[in-house]
């Protein structure tokens, strides 16, 4: 079986501030080919946000004041569809949880539109997300044991600057040349 001819762990641990990189034969369309950032992990749930699903709006289609400012907003995960989430770097002129090394969960969302009107909060520092990733108590353990994520740590460059369908190949690169043969695994690779 293709399983065993290619490498389906990493010596990281899962935790906040980690990145969860989707098997190259995951089925769930809702994390097919995703690379996904841990903000919170524990025994009750996880929650993460991926950071390669580009949606087709913008920041300024829900928040009028940034009207006319193009902003790339993210799909987060298929949970809460219906709310806005952020990660950034800037702590001081947001607020927020501090996830990991600089890495900056949520904050007042009236600090972030202001900095984006004067250019402070741009791409390069910050992500917003419709929606998130959440599992409950053991269920992304169990996914785990079923080898559907690999475990990575992140680099800022990923974070800010994923942006699509080859980010998910970046972030396995990053992994090793051990990894490499997951690049060239189809979806379905019983359609090949």
């Amino acid at each position: 079986m293709i399983e065993d001819l290619i490498p389906n762990t990493t010596d990281v641990t899962i935790a906040a501030g980690k990145l969860l990189i989707s098997e190259p034969t995951m089925q769930d369309t809702s994390f097919q080919r995703t690379v996904v950032y841990v903000c919170h992990h524990d025994a009750l749930e996880s929650i993460g946000y991926i950071i390669n699903r580009l949606s087709e709006h913008t920041l300024s289609d829900f928040v009028t004041e940034l009207h006319g400012i193009y902003f790339p907003l993210f799909i987060g995960g298929p949970v809460g569809l219906d709310t806005i989430h952020m990660l950034h770097s800037l702590p001081k002129e947001i607020g927020g949880d501090e996830v990991a090394d600089g890495i900056y969960w949520g904050g007042d969302m009236e600090a972030a539109i202001e900095n984006i009107k004067l250019g402070k909060l741009n791409a390069t520092n910050c992500k917003f997300f419709i929606g998130y990733s959440g599992w409950g108590e053991g269920q992304l353990d169990a996914e785990l044991d079923m080898k559907s994520w690999l475990v990575s740590n992140v680099s800022a460059d990923l974070l800010y600057h994923a942006d699509g369908k080859q980010s998910w190949k970046q972030a396995i690169s990053k992994l090793g040349s051990k990894f490499n043969s997951l690049l060239y695994v189809p979806v379905n690779p019983e359609m090949n």
